[in-house]
Order: structure tokens, then C-alpha cells, then sequence
């Protein structure tokens, strides 16, 4: 497989071209780290670490729907694969559905709100203040 291929851990049935063949099998080492894209969810990307992929491998880490998952699951790609080289993407929606947390102890030592939802609060840049107006 070239190394300009997609690996997808979660697809049951890839229909495009570009994706691996076997996607519910684990691929070698050398192979893994042969591809240029490997998509996982937060808590498979555990599975990533049982392969040695090494920290820094990937030059970026995105994460969908980040403001959905619960801050100790993003934390599984970002501190497992991330180092001072490694650009974090979040993208999300922090005004659609939130984490959903059903443990009243973890809801009351702040994990009600997701990481992506914390970081723009402690960030303030996306409140009326920092709204730019172009005036004609």
C-alpha cells in the first residue's frame, strides 16, 4: 500500500479506494507508520499505543467533534502522541450537545464541560469583545 493511503480503525466498510482494505485489522509497525492519514476514534487511539507508534510521529492530531467528548477521552490522543511539535486541531460545536456525563462526582470536579468548551472559556476569543465589526 503507498504511503499516501488513509487508514481508518473504525470504518466496517470502506467504500472509497483510497482507504485500507482490512480496516478492523491492525496493520504491522512499519506499515502503520507507512500511512500519511490514520483516522481513529479518541479511545481507540489507544490502540495506536499498543502498536509503539512513537510520540511525535504525527505532525497533527485533529479531533471532531470536540466539544462532545469528555475532556479525559481527548486526552488519550493528545498526551499519548502529541509533542512541542505536534499541532492539536479541536473543531466542534460547543452550543450543540455537550459531554455527556452521568457521574455526579465527575460532573462536580468540572468535567460537565468538555476540554474544547474549557479552553475557549479560559481563552475568552471567541466572546463579544473579540467580535471584529469592519465599519463602511
Amino acid at each position: 500500500m503507498d504511503s499516501d493511503k488513509l487508514y481508518r480503525f473504525t470504518a466496517p466498510f470502506p467504500h472509497e479506494e483510497d482507504v485500507s482494505e482490512d480496516p478492523q485489522t491492525s496493520p504491522s509497525y512499519e506499515k502503520l507508520l507507512s500511512f500519511r492519514v490514520v483516522v481513529s476514534t479518541c479511545s481507540e487511539a489507544g490502540i495506536l499505543q499498543d502498536l509503539d507508534v512513537p510520540v511525535g510521529h504525527f505532525s497533527h492530531i485533529f479531533i471532531d467533534q470536540a466539544a462532545q467528548a469528555e475532556e479525559p477521552l481527548v486526552m488519550v490522543p493528545i498526551m499519548t502522541f502529541s509533542d512541542a511539535y505536534t499541532n492539536i486541531i479541536l473543531a466542534g460545536d460547543p452550543h450543540q450537545l455537550g459531554p455527556v456525563i452521568k457521574s455526579p462526582t465527575a460532573t462536580s470536579s468540572g468535567l460537565g464541560k468538555s476540554y474544547f468548551e474549557r479552553l475557549m472559556l479560559m481563552r475568552n476569543i471567541y466572546g463579544p469583545a473579540n467580535t471584529h465589526v469592519r465599519k463602511t
